[in-house]
């Protein structure tokens, strides 16, 4: 199965989002990891929370964000507060 996931606006989206090295970022809906993975290339010691409901999502976004500073939860994002809180965050 091949899965497709064209990320919408996402120049503008990193600039808008001034993503601070050391910050803490959560995208809810993380599809094909295209706007966490470009988050994520810019972290040093920050963290990213990637979350998708979708299992070929999740399963996408972990090789996509592997070795980065990222976190992929197969969840739905109205759950964040018990996602971030079962992170420690």
């Amino acid at each position: 199965m091949e899965f497709k996931h064209i990320p919408v606006m996402l120049d503008e989206c990193i600039a808008g989002l001034n993503i601070k090295p050391d910050g803490i970022y959560v995208d809810g809906t993380a599809g094909g990891a295209g706007h966490s993975s470009q988050i994520a290339r810019r972290l040093t010691t920050g963290r990213l929370i990637a979350i998708d409901r979708d299992p070929d999502a999740v399963k996408i976004a972990k090789e996509r964000l592997y070795g980065l500073n990222a976190t992929v939860v197969h969840d739905h994002f109205g759950n964040i507060d018990d996602i971030l809180k079962d992170l420690g965050i």
